[in-house]
């Protein structure tokens, strides 16, 4: 292999660093790979950004190592995540200097995975023997860091790598191995391509050939169908409000907002067996609206369908404490609470905590509902439900399955304002579709309401920031994907092991 960078001593000063050759190439890097993801669709990128990434962190310095994985997490988490921003500033009620100091340190803190997985890498990476065995290690210690991510403090689960290869035949590998499971693949798929680069032109024929191969072999997994789908249709309506949230919370325009959705659940409940309403429709404590539910569930109990509503419903022990809901209506049955709440717009996490009562700031601060709850019924169909930010745990859909026969989530996406996060969001819930072969109803109050197959495509949509009806059919769907059986304990045990071993012959040797 040849070096990549000229030697550094470790006791240079860290700003001495060669600005040209590490500081903006990793930042670069790092940057590329949000253009992988929605709303741009290039997967690509997300490859090429893993590539730049790989090849800049081998033969280098610890320090050097250290800085480039910071740096490529900044650019990617900086640019990917900038929503988060609007949900502190506009939503959770920060002024401007503290929402921008939290977002930066937010981001600062989600960098340290990719350093951290970088430094590793530095430290093991001389225990392989081989261009695959590198490639190999880097891919696990990926999608190791990625599994902490989305787990340490709750955990940020935004921007998992297998996500951005649903237009790709990674794709298909998604029900076998789930969302970690393709990022390692994706991330050995880049590797093989970084070190193609990296290699002298008799190997780079065969480390070409390993990258292709990684990329089209999964295509043949295509053809194999996952659970039995019914024989009959359920019809489902979808109301999209498109309100502001501000025009949502002013006290002024809350009858106008009731009658607004009464209207649209009546003309609904003529045509179709399932109506959704999105995320908080309506936004205040279900006992303070209980004369509209009453009137819902007379309506369409009456013709014989369901309804489900977001709204707030307290907790109970304590009326002031609330949870974000989803209540079942007319012929169906059963409440589900959101158990992932968005961080600085539902909740403060706990590192922030001390900085946001010192600041005398006043925040949303929701509860979270329990974990195992019981599932939703729709005319006798037990389903999976989601609320907005859990689309982004795919653990937490897996342990309402088998035995839900379809997936409903529902979302308020103006916590977002205009920005990736309502796009990005939708392709979490394609990817979920696939990963359990179940037809799932996205409603989203401000945009891309959508019917999603059990292979992920969108089949019905509302366009974005636009009121609308969507009327459509789902088939409910029996049966299991190799993923729901096992989760992601296998690839996750793999890549663990690989890590573990190549420590274990770094130990010995050195």
């Amino acid at each position: 292999m040849k070096p990549l960078g000229t030697a550094f001593s470790l006791s240079q000063p860290l700003m001495s660093i060669n600005t040209f050759k590490i500081f903006l190439p990793a930042l670069f890097a790092g940057v590329l790979l949000p253009f992988g993801f929605a709303p741009f669709h290039i997967p690509g990128l997300a490859l090429l950004s893993i590539a730049f990434f790989f090849c800049m962190i081998q033969e280098r310095s610890l320090k050097e190592t250290l800085l480039i994985g910071y740096l490529f997490g900044i650019g990617s988490f900086g640019l990917g995540v900038s929503w988060v921003y609007v949900s502190i500033h506009q939503y959770g009620h920060l002024n401007i200097v503290a929402s921008a100091a939290i977002t930066l340190l937010f981001i600062l803190y989600l960098s340290i995975y990719p350093l951290l997985m970088a430094g590793f890498y530095h430290y093991v990476s001389s225990a392989c023997s081989s261009s695959v065995s590198r490639c190999v290690l880097f891919s696990a210690l990926w999608c190791v860091s990625e599994y902490l991510r989305a787990t340490v403090l709750g955990g940020f689960p935004w921007l998992l790598l297998g996500f951005s290869q649903l237009d790709t035949p990674l794709q298909y590998v998604l029900p076998w191995v789930g969302v970690y499971g393709v990022s390692f693949f994706a991330c050995l798929a880049a590797s093989f391509l970084g070190e193609a680069y990296i290699m002298k032109a008799t190997k780079r024929y065969l480390l070409i050939s390993a990258f292709t191969g990684t990329l089209i072999l999964p295509a043949m997994l295509q053809y194999i169908p996952w659970g039995t789908p019914s024989s009959n249709a359920v019809t489902v309506g979808v109301i999209q409000a498109n309100l502001s949230m501000r025009d949502k919370w002013d006290e002024g325009l809350f009858w106008q907002l009731i009658a607004q959705y009464k209207r649209a659940a009546e003309h609904l409940l003529k045509t179709t067996q399932l109506v959704v309403m999105p995320e908080s429709a309506i936004p205040v404590p279900a006992p303070y609206i209980s004369d509209f539910m009453e009137d819902l569930d007379s309506k369409a109990t009456e013709v014989g369908s369901a309804i489900l509503l977001g709204t707030l419903q307290p907790t109970e022990t304590d009326d002031t404490k609330l949870y974000n809901a989803m209540i079942a209506l007319g012929d169906g049955q059963g409440i589900y609470q959101k158990q992932h709440l968005v961080p600085f717009g539902e909740y403060i996490p706990a590192p922030f905590q001390a900085f946001i009562e010192r600041m005398a700031i006043p925040v949303a601060n929701l509860n979270p509902g329990k974990k195992n709850q019981p599932l939703v019924f729709i005319q006798n169909h037990p389903i999976a439900s989601l609320i907005c930010y859990e689309l982004a745990y795919p653990s937490l859909l897996r342990k309402q399955l088998p035995l839900a026969e379809w997936i409903v989530s529902i979302s308020d996406d103006g916590w977002f304002g205009h920005s990736f996060a309502m796009y990005q969001q939708l392709q979490m819930a394609q990817a979920l579709s696939i990963l359990t072969a179940r037809y799932q109803i996205v409603a989203n109050n401000d945009g891309l309401s959508s019917i999603i197959d059990e292979r992920g495509h969108i089949i019905d949509s509302l366009p974005a920031y636009r009121d609308g009806l969507l009327e459509s059919r789902i088939l409910p769907i029996q049966g299991s994907t190799p993923w729901v059986y096992w989760g992601d304990l296998p690839i996750l045990l793999i890549c663990t092991l690989v890590v573990s071993y190549a420590f274990y012959i770094k130990r010995r040797r050195f």
